[in-house]
């Protein structure tokens, strides 16, 4: 990737842009004791998608406090992210977009997480040399985190593009000369439309993020 891109694309994660996590979620409340019906029902609601369930068997009570503790404990095994598959359409997309734009990766996974996540990206066929990914240490807090690596991101590309999970996400990007797009994998279309300010650009699937950015 070259200073040639004159304009910078931002992505505030991994997890339910680049990567579906469905599985990994999946696989980790069986582990726990949880039943297939019941693990697919919840994780069909989208506005579980960020929340721990909570549940209780004949054999397992999975409702203490302690109860994100014992998920993250399984969930961020490294066999576990071999789970994860990529959103649709993602790759061809990435491939696409890097042509214009230098690709920015500002995940929420922490730096233990690193060479394994980069495995599974290059594995999923991923363009991981046309990617700039950062990684969270793991007492570091996240928004500083963004805040600081935004910073950083600016002094090379002062203006450019931030994809959005959520609507308080445009708060990393609204000091800079960066344009907001919502992209609808945990929130629905409303939350970002009724969010104030708007967004202007509201992106369903990759697909939608190609022709928004004209990369077509």
């Amino acid at each position: 990737m070259t200073q040639a891109n004159t304009w910078a694309l931002v992505l505030l994660n991994i997890d339910n842009i680049l990567l579906n996590n469905y599985w990994r979620k999946y696989y980790t409340y069986h582990e726990l004791g949880w039943d297939e019906e019941s693990i697919h029902q919840y994780l069909s609601e989208k506005d579980k998608i960020l929340q721990i369930a909570t549940f209780n068997t004949n054999s397992v009570s999975f409702a203490a406090s302690s109860r994100r503790n014992k998920f993250y404990k399984i969930y961020n095994r490294e066999n576990m992210l071999d789970q994860d598959v990529p959103m649709d359409g993602v790759v061809d997309a990435l491939g696409k977009i890097s042509k214009k734009y230098h690709i920015f990766v500002v995940s929420a996974r922490t730096n233990l997480l690193e060479q394994k996540t980069l495995e599974s990206l290059l594995r999923l066929s991923f363009p991981v040399d046309q990617l700039t990914i950062y990684f969270k240490k793991s007492i570091e807090n996240l928004h500083k985190y963004r805040q600081n690596t935004m910073k950083q991101i600016i002094q090379q590309y002062p203006t450019g593009v931030g994809i959005c999970l959520s609507p308080s996400d445009r708060s990393l990007f609204d000091p800079f000369e960066f344009i907001p797009i919502a992209f609808t994998s945990i929130k629905n279309r409303d939350d970002f439309q009724n969010n104030s300010p708007s967004f202007q650009v509201i992106c369903n699937s990759w697909q939608d993020i190609l022709t928004s950015l004209k990369c077509q």
